[in-house]
């Protein structure tokens, strides 16, 4: 192979990108400039970024190959490639979804990141508008990549980089990953650190969270993001594993539970969810022949979605707000340029909570019905390491009736499964399970807090079994 040959750096693995990088068989620049390539041809189609740094990320890849040439110490993530999802915020590129125009500093995530050699290439499209085109599905581009980590998930599963960061609120790492073929981790509370010195407020609700292809891959990222900061008021105090040692372990003599719609969630099945269901059903079940114990089990939550909102709306600086995303007006936009939907989306629940009730007896019937949830997690975990689901009830929309936020379909049948890990702070992970009419399906895999070694270790059980081929559009 010619040595300006680097092809075979498309679909591989960050870690054995990295390994090539310390045996200097390639450079971070000659790693980059490959990726921009990538961009180049495929950016056109799939409207993944926000922000496309390409002369910022060529002079950080000058520096890490000098730095590689000096002999220096070099980070876990030295030379890698990375997307930075638009919420967060990365010195010195604008963040139009929050307001700022060149950010001071990089939040803690990012400022790891960074700190371990990551080459930063920008930052991917949420819903930070003037009016344009928005991220595409590598699958099928007329079909739209999911809710709002959606650039984050096709620049990793086009191929376009190794690695993305994104933001899971309410599964937004976990559904577009579904939607687009590739691994979404939304973590335990606090495991990655934030803090907002402009805008002081606690993400109890959303977490950064690695999105790879590869659970080595995940586990690689969410080793250089996560462990204690003292700079955070909830950060997570315990010490954090080495994310790469289980897993290889497999899933012999697990023992999994497997839950078909958490007691309550087929009042929003569509005519397809049925079937997805049973898809995933199936590769979980399947994790028997890989010596895995799976059982279903039919204990009941309750709709997360209505006490996520009650807490919000009781909880002051619950999660950082953005003045610039209006999902109405955001709508109202869309559909000025492309025309109104051709599919009405299901009428939102209201809160289920018993009216006329004070505000102190109303932060009291959201809070106990959240530790509700806590208990029945604690007692199914007790008896099981992991429980499964699939990840959403939704197939892929077209890009047209998705519309710019999922219009009704995101607060009901789409974070259906995912909601209650955010309201909990609990961790879940999206992982491939194979292709249903030629599209991904994604298997939702959820542990105590704390336990994303595990996490990963099933979803490398997984992607084993039912390994996924490239999207036909980006190959």
């Amino acid at each position: 192979m010619p040595a300006s040959d680097t092809s075979y750096l498309t679909w591989m693995p960050a870690w054995q990108i990295r390994a090539l990088i310390g045996e200097r068989k390639v450079t971070p620049t000659q790693v980059l400039e490959h990726f921009l390539a990538r961009i180049a041809a495929l950016e056109p189609t799939l409207h993944a970024f926000d922000v496309l740094d390409v002369e910022g990320a060529r002079a950080q890849a000058a520096a890490a190959t000098r730095a590689v040439e000096d002999g220096a110490e070099l980070g876990l993530l030295h030379g890698i490639p990375i997307g930075i999802m638009d919420i967060c915020f990365v010195k010195g590129i604008a963040n139009g979804l929050l307001g700022r125009q060149s950010p001071a500093y990089d939040e803690i995530g990012v400022e790891r990141i960074r700190q371990a050699g990551a080459i930063i290439v920008g930052t991917t499209a949420t819903y930070n508008w003037p009016v344009r085109e928005g991220p595409r599905n590598p699958w099928n581009p007329a079909l739209d990549p999911g809710n709002s980590s959606r650039g984050s998930a096709v620049v990793v599963a086009s191929g376009m980089l190794p690695l993305a960061v994104g933001m899971d609120g309410a599964g937004s790492t976990r559904t577009p990953a579904a939607w687009s073929g590739c691994l979404g981790l939304a973590t335990t509370r606090g495991l990655i650190p934030y803090v907002d010195y402009e805008q002081p407020a606690f993400r109890t609700t959303s977490n950064m969270g690695p999105m790879a292809r590869n659970a080595r891959d995940c586990g690689l990222l969410l080793q250089v993001m996560a462990g204690r900061d003292g700079r955070d008021i909830i950060s997570t105090q315990f010490d954090i594993p080495d994310y790469a040692a289980r897993l290889d372990d497999g899933v012999e003599g697990m023992d999994i539970a497997w839950t078909d719609d958490f007691g309550w969630s087929k009042v929003y099945w569509l005519p397809e969810s049925a079937e997805i269901v049973d898809f995933v059903k199936a590769a979980a079940f399947g994790l028997a022949e890989s010596g895995a114990k799976v059982a279903q089990i039919d204990d009941a939550w309750e709709e997360p979605m209505p006490i996520f909102q009650l807490l919000s709306k009781h909880l002051s600086g619950m999660n950082p707000v953005s003045a610039g995303f209006d999902p109405v007006a955001g709508q109202a936009r869309f559909e000025e340029i492309w025309g109104p939907p051709k599919t009405q989306a299901l009428p939102l629940t209201p809160p289920s909570c018993p009216p006329d009730l004070s505000p102190a007896e109303e932060y009291r019937f959201a809070a106990e019905r959240r530790a509700h949830m806590v208990d029945t997690l604690e007692r199914v975990l007790a008896k099981y390491k992991v429980i499964i689901s699939a990840t959403t009830l939704l197939e892929p929309r077209p890009f047209q009736e998705w519309g710019y936020f999922g219009r009704e379909f995101a607060f009901t049948s789409y974070l259906a499964h995912t909601a209650m890990m955010n309201v909990t702070g609990y961790p879940a992970i999206s992982v491939p399970c194979g292709l249903r009419n030629g599209l991904p399906v994604g298997m939702q895999i959820i542990g105590r807090q704390g336990e994303e070694d595990l996490l990963l270790q099933v979803a490398r059980a997984v992607e084993q079994r039912y390994p996924l081929p490239h999207p036909p559009f980006a190959r």
